[in-house]
This record gives C-alpha cells, structure tokens and sequence, in this order.
C-alpha cells in the first residue's frame, strides 16, 4: 500500500545515478548452441549499435538557447554535452543496440526528458540560491570520497579512471553532478517538512470487485466484524491477517484516492468503496493524532513535501521550453 508515485527531480535523480552506477547488471550468461557442422554456415555477427550511432539519430537544435528559466539560458552546447553523456551512461548501463528502430525511435521522448531534468536542475540552483545555500569545498570533497569508496568497494571496476570513462563522465561533469546533489539534499532538508505530523491510524479490507465490495460492505451493516472480514476477504496479504490494520501513517505514504479518503473520516468512522489502483477498499479510521514520524517513512514524507513545494515553485517560475523533440500526441 505504500505509495511509491514521487515525480521524478533532480536529486533523485542524480542520487540514482551514484547507486546505479555501483550496481552494474551482470551480464547474463548466454546458452551454449549446438557445434555446427562442416556442412553448416556459420552465423554473421551482428554489429551492436552504441553512442555514435545513437548520435546520428539525436536532433541537433539550430537554435543557441533551448530552454530559459527566470532568464538564464540553458544553451544547446550545453544541452547536447548532457545529452551525449546520458546517452553513453543508459547505453553502457542498459546494453542498449541503437541499430534497434524501437529503440532509435524514443530519442526524441529521452531528449524532451534530458531537457527537463536539465530545466529542474537549474530552477534548483536559483532556489538554493535564493536561500543562500552553498556547497562548499569540503563537502563536495566528502561525497567524492564517499562515492570513490562504494565503486571500488563494489569490485566491478578496476580503477576510478575506469568508472568514469565507463560513464562517460568527466572530472568536472561528476564536480557539476554532486555540486546539484548536495544543493538538492539541502533543499529537501529546508522544504521537507517537520519530523511529525498529523497521521491517521486505519483498516482497510481491499477486494477485486466492486460487487465484492457491496457483499462486504452490507455485512459490516448487518453486524459483522470488520477484522474477521478482513480476514476472510480482503486480498491484500500484508494486513488481512492483522484485521486490515495499517497501523498509522502521515500524507504523502498510501495512494492518493485511499489517503484523501482516509484523512476525511472521523475516528470510527467506515468509508464506502474506494477505488484505487489497486483495487476497492473499504476504510476504517482507528485513530487520528499527530506524532512522530516512524522514521523508516520519514525520508518518503519529507521527499513528498518536498516534491510540493518545488512543483509550486517550478509552477510560478517564468520557464520557457524553446524547444520540443517529441511530436505532440493528437
């Protein structure tokens, strides 16, 4: 039940490039194939398409400036240097071939996607700015540090050279990199939110069908024992044998359609149906209170709060897209 729906910025995604950079998917160990025979041709390797022929296949804008944010350029040299290493970092990471159509065909969509990230980034940097947030020598020292310890630890390069050149990362593209981590991560302490907040303590029996669901809902009018109807119907493994208890949560955990109709129940309250992604809940409030945050879910809260107001800032920010790679759908 808990809500992994967090829009994609900046932090975490340059954050998931140090994991995943220390992380490599093993490549998988191919089944052996019949010896030919004599009589037999032997198959023509196929050649494997990587950046450069991708490269072919990106637009090049014959514009100086692609996007603008509060009247700072975001330049097209500087567009198509990032684009060419996160073209490198998803090839190597992804065993993409780029002479596969499928493939050459999202170009278009990864490039409008590279240009946002690149939009968040700078509105990031004004914001941190703003705020008078910096990060020094000795913190961006501290991170490399930490971050040069987990790729060697990780045992899959055999220098630091290595890793970078396998990125496709420069010294000073991994300086700009974790330079953007450290301001986001100041940002999310600044804007995440208090370590406590009003939560909701609720059960919740959860079925397939919305007629399962009317079934349920007239034997709790009837009488029946919510926990003994959890038990025996609802389909969400994890709590059904605890009653459909979800102990206590704060905003910013379950799915949207589930926690506005949680927080609107008074305690003993029942809800009607509520339909999710998941499927049709009916909702019992045990409680309400604010407490502390349980701190497994606190870092999920705060990036929730987080995500709020830097989509309310990046809303009012004076942002001009002058560019588009993808054709708009009709």
């Amino acid at each position: 039940m808990k809500n992994i729906r967090w829009m994609a910025t900046v932090t975490l995604l340059v954050a998931a490039l140090f994991v995943t950079a220390c992380g490599k998917q093993a490549t998988p160990t191919p089944t052996p194939e019949p010896t030919a025979t004599p009589t037999e041709a032997m198959p023509t390797a196929q050649p494997i398409g990587g950046v450069d022929v991708a490269w072919e296949h990106v637009i090049k804008p014959e514009v100086p400036v692609v996007a603008r944010v509060n009247g700072v350029d975001i330049t097209t040299e500087a567009f198509l240097a990032e684009m060419r290493q996160q073209l490198h970092m998803v090839t190597v990471q992804y065993s993409i071939d780029w002479y596969d159509e499928r493939m050459v065909a999202f170009i278009p969509t990864f490039q409008d996607q590279v240009l946002q990230e690149m939009i968040q980034e700078q509105l990031g940097r004004q914001l941190a700015a703003a705020e008078g947030l910096v990060v020094d020598e000795a913190q961006r020292a501290a991170e490399l540090t930490s971050l040069q310890n987990d790729v060697m630890q990780s045992g899959q390069y055999d220098t630091w050279e290595d890793f970078l050149a396998e990125m496709g990362w420069t010294p000073e593209t991994l300086d700009r990199k974790i330079t953007t981590y450290l301001l986001f991560q100041m940002l999310l302490k600044a804007h995440g939110g208090p370590a406590e907040a009003e939560q909701v303590h609720a059960a919740h029996i959860l079925v397939e069908t919305e007629e399962k669901g009317e079934e349920v809902l007239e034997k709790l009018q009837a009488g029946a024992d919510f926990a003994a109807l959890a038990a025996e119907y609802s389909i969400d493994t994890g709590s059904k044998d605890q009653g459909g208890d979800l102990g206590w949560f704060p905003r910013g955990v379950m799915v949207s359609e589930f926690e506005d109709a949680a927080f609107a129940l008074d305690v003993g309250e029942t809800s009607e149906l509520v339909l999710s992604d998941y499927g049709y809940h009916i909702i019992r409030v045990l409680g309400k209170e604010v407490r502390p945050i349980d701190a497994e879910l606190l870092p999920q809260v705060q990036q929730y709060n987080f995500q709020k107001w830097f989509d309310a800032a990046l809303k009012e920010a004076n942002v001009e897209t002058l560019v588009q790679f993808a054709q708009s759908e009709p």
